[in-house]
């Protein structure tokens, strides 16, 4: 599954869409951010703290696991994400769409970020 967000709010309350960004797919930006910026936080949570490297070395971990490969997809990063946060799969369809577009956020600003220094 591909969350597709549009755009994101910068510091300052400023709207920015980032091109680049809206033509990955979540796995694709996650992996992206993860070589630039990997101990930003992906998902922050009260029991997990989850940072862009982990959760891309978790994903390609389980992407291994499932198919061989090495390369993130979307499924491997949701398995990451179902294996790591306890009570996600519990949470339904709104929980894992609040995390996955979280994480995206956190990807898109990361990727933008390393861009502007």
């Amino acid at each position: 599954m591909a969350i597709q967000l549009r755009s994101h709010r910068l510091p300052g309350g400023r709207q920015a869409a980032d091109p680049v960004a809206e033509s990955r797919t979540l796995a694709e930006l996650v992996a992206a951010a993860a070589k630039v910026a990997p101990t930003v936080p992906a998902v922050c949570m009260p029991d997990v703290d989850l940072s862009l490297g982990e959760l891309a070395q978790r994903a390609t971990g389980a992407s291994m696991a499932m198919s061989g490969g090495n390369s993130i997809d979307d499924s491997a990063l949701t398995v990451a994400l179902m294996m790591t946060i306890p009570g996600l799969a519990a949470s339904g369809a709104s929980g894992l769409a609040t995390t996955l577009s979280s994480v995206r956020i956190q990807a898109t600003m990361a990727v933008a970020g390393s861009r502007q220094a």
